[in-house]
């Protein structure tokens, strides 16, 4: 028996759709002023078929500007004939710290 409960986060991406998608990663989050709250990710997908996956990710310190900024440009100049496989970029993985 597992014990393993579904994520709570939900993509606004198709994980397994070729091509290149920008969207969020949709990460539920309860505030003082709001119980339904959501801190939206950035997120990129970009995938040319079957192959091998890689995750690329940034800012998990607010504090670190060089890592996300390298990810968002990439993640605007990958072509998917470029990749086999899938590419995910993760440009800020801390959201509200990145932005603080």
């Amino acid at each position: 028996m597992s014990n393993l409960r579904p994520s709570p986060i939900t993509p606004s991406v198709d994980f397994d759709r070729n091509g290149v998608q920008h969207g969020f990663l949709r990460l539920p989050y309860s505030r003082d002023d709001s119980a339904w709250g959501s801190v939206m990710i950035p997120v990129c997908v970009i995938r040319n078929g079957k192959g091998p996956a890689a995750l690329l990710t940034g800012g998990n310190h607010g504090d670190e500007y060089e890592g996300p900024l390298a990810l968002y440009e990439l993640a605007r100049m990958l072509d998917p004939k470029d990749v086999s496989g899938t590419v995910i970029i993760v440009p800020a993985m801390n959201y509200p710290a990145f932005r603080a």
